[in-house]
């Protein structure tokens, strides 16, 4: 039922909000403005309360107002049940709480088949790239539920999606590399402008398993497994070697934050002390220099004292932490030099098996799929 309060158009120029109220004459552009400022979660909500706000918030001159507003909202999509309730477990730091998101959309969207997703790929802002139950890639915006199919892959063997790379709020790239075939790898990129993958410049290595990557300053910085960098530079399609010694790291992970390159991993001190850390790339001094670590006692709770494997996922300078051995998941926060535990999950009594979606995302209603 529509609000009496509620804004209305009036001859296309004008939104009325209600009988006596001063904002009854202010143009549509105004409230554009107003509404643009709100949080992500609030403006979903604020879609719910009378259709003229539906298509306020739906329309491009809107979507044109909220590019320009720095907004700093984040999510932590980090578990989905996708056999059966067919959803996602998201923390938003901001609320400190959980939110579930439905999954539903992605086979309701697509009439002549009943896909649904097995597992999440890499994300980066508002999309989330992840693969189906029958293996087609798809591009996904999880807050207005606007979802892509992607062309198939050229054909490289055990192809491993690296990043999503935002150029402007309307287009994207994907980038895409083939584990070693005769000591050389591949690599091709998805550009959403022409809706197709272009193969790009081989690289020689030995030893091709990439793990993680981050992309900063025109770069995608690769971790190779053995620990070696590798950067792609997307404009010119062509691979260089970073000349810097990695630190013997277990589950390493890159991000980029603030300008600057940083690894996550965990590491033994003297062969006998356990610990993770994060570590900085001095690019001048071509070294990595280490800004923290993990507390002991939040490490003894979290690995027990010892670590092979543990998960990370980063947005806006927080980083979650997590076993996938279970649903509890440890936070850090760079600016504010700060740990702490998230949250209980609202899946962790779930009688379903849980997935680790694992991916920080901004959720943006201008980032179009």
């Amino acid at each position: 039922m529509e609000s009496e309060k509620a804004p209305k158009q009036s001859d296309g120029e004008k939104v009325l909000s209600g009988p006596g109220l001063a904002w009854e004459v202010l143009p549509l552009h105004m409230w554009d403005n107003i509404l643009s400022r709100l949080p992500i979660s609030t403006l979903f909500r604020t879609k719910s309360v009378c259709k003229t706000w539906r298509n306020i918030i739906q329309s491009e001159c809107f979507r044109s107002a909220y590019r320009l507003v720095n907004h700093q909202d984040s999510y932590f999509v980090l578990f989905a049940d996708f056999n059966h309730q067919k959803v996602a477990a998201a923390y938003n730091p901001t609320e400190n709480k959980w939110v579930l998101i439905s999954l539903s959309f992605v086979s309701s969207s697509c009439p002549s088949t009943c896909c649904r997703l097995r597992r999440a790929l890499v994300s980066h802002e508002g999309l989330v790239l992840a693969e189906d139950e029958k293996g087609s890639i798809v591009v996904l915006n999880l807050f207005t539920q606007a979802r892509r199919v992607l062309p198939p892959m050229l054909p490289m063997i055990w192809t491993r999606v690296l990043a999503i790379i935002s150029e402007g709020n309307t287009y994207y790239k994907i980038v895409a590399v083939s584990s070693a075939v005769w000591d050389r790898i591949g690599l091709q990129v998805y550009d959403s402008r022409t809706n197709r993958w272009e193969a790009k410049d081989e690289v020689e290595v030995k030893y091709a398993n990439f793990e993680s990557a981050a992309y900063l300053d025109g770069l995608l910085y690769c971790l190779n497994t053995p620990e070696k960098l590798f950067a792609f530079d997307l404009e010119k399609g062509s691979w260089q070697f970073v000349d810097v010694k990695m630190p013997p790291l277990i589950s390493s992970r890159l991000l980029a934050y603030s300008g600057d390159l940083l690894l996550i991993g965990g590491h033994v001190e003297f062969g006998v002390k356990w610990g993770i850390g994060i570590w900085e790339l001095d690019r001048l001094a071509k070294k990595w220099k280490i800004i923290c670590s993990m507390p002991d006692h939040l490490f003894s709770k979290f690995s027990r004292g010892v670590i092979y494997e543990f998960l990370t996922v980063d947005c806006h300078g927080k980083i979650c932490f997590n076993t996938n051995t279970s649903t509890d998941v440890l936070m850090y926060d760079l600016l504010e030099d700060r740990w702490g535990w998230l949250p209980r999950c609202p899946l962790e009594n779930s009688q379903n098996k849980l997935s680790w979606f694992g991916h920080g995302v901004e959720p943006r209603i201008d980032k179009l799929v």
